[in-house]
């Protein structure tokens, strides 16, 4: 069953304006995607539309989008699914933070699930959701489509596509990667890591541009 009568709300947070997403259906059951940080910013909006979390989702396992998962799965006893390729960069996320933002460090979360397989369709309730390898930015980087719905995280971004100069980035494999979301149908709204939301034929000249560079 697909459920076409999904919302997603938008919840930046941290220093790097994360974005956090809440996915959720009329019966107010939730996918929570990237959870980077401030955990009471976005736990606030789930209490107040009184949201029923699934299951968080990861797009990739850099600190700044990983930082509130283990507030959420301590609280909503929600299963954390993440690319496996992702797993040794998961455990360095202190460091990484440390070097980049100088903070405290945060409470590094064990993952439930590591997805491996990217021709099976998930299925939490009435949400059907599938994962598409996309490497390039970490070497665990996907794209969680859920309906006509694209979460990228860093890989392509509005007018951009995702760094390689960080842990985990490889430009090859993200030209690579690329070449797979531009074949994708162009109506698909993306919703990104950093910034406000696109499309695939938004986005289509600037991966192009990328492309034909390499």
């Amino acid at each position: 069953m697909i459920n076409k009568k999904i919302k997603v709300e938008r919840v930046p947070t941290g220093p790097w304006k994360e974005n956090c997403y809440l996915v959720y259906d009329e019966h107010q059951d939730t996918l929570l995607i990237d959870p980077g940080s401030e955990p009471l910013i976005i736990d606030e909006i789930i209490q107040a539309k009184n949201l029923k979390i699934l299951a968080i989702l990861n797009t990739h396992g850099h600190f700044d989008h990983i930082g509130a998962v283990d507030f959420f799965q301590k609280k909503y006893n929600a299963k954390f699914y993440l690319h496996s390729s992702d797993s040794k960069l998961l455990k360095s996320a202190n460091l990484y933070m440390k070097i980049f933002q100088g903070d405290e460090p945060i409470k590094i979360p064990e993952v439930d699930e590591f997805i491996v397989n990217f021709d099976r369709v998930y299925q939490f309730k009435n949400f059907q959701v599938s994962f598409i390898e996309t490497p390039g930015h970490t070497e665990g980087s996907l794209c969680i489509k859920i309906g006509n719905n694209l979460f990228s995280g860093d890989t392509l971004l509005k007018n951009a596509i995702g760094r390689t100069d960080l842990p985990g980035g490889n430009k090859e494999l993200l030209i690579r990667s690329l070449s797979k979301l531009v074949k994708l149908p162009k109506d698909l709204i993306l919703y990104p890591g950093h910034g406000k939301s696109t499309t695939i034929a938004e986005e289509k000249k600037n991966i192009m541009i990328h492309i034909e560079k390499e």
